[in-house]
């Protein structure tokens, strides 16, 4: 009689506990392209002047990073705007 209650509750608590896992393991936060708000650079008008604007890009090469107006955006490296970036995509 133990064995046979046994075996009637086992199948549905091992079912619930595969199932649980199984939504667990794939309910992982997608590591979606945020938005990347950064200060950038522009030339104003030659790289020693460098005027502050807020982009969306990051550090990197790929598509350059363009801040409102259609200049193109740097990152600050020392006093020089020069540093590459990359529009987020």
């Amino acid at each position: 009689m133990k064995i046979r209650i046994f075996k009637l509750f086992m199948l549905p608590i091992a079912a619930f506990t595969l199932a649980s896992a199984a939504a667990v393991s794939t309910n992982q936060p997608k590591e979606g392209k945020a938005a990347t708000s950064m200060i950038a650079y522009i030339h104003n008008p030659n790289e020693f002047n460098c005027l502050p604007v807020e982009v969306e890009c990051e550090e990197g090469i790929g598509t350059p990073c363009t801040a409102p107006g259609g200049w193109t955006a740097y990152g600050l490296n020392g006093t020089v705007c020069d540093q590459t970036l990359k529009r987020v995509q």
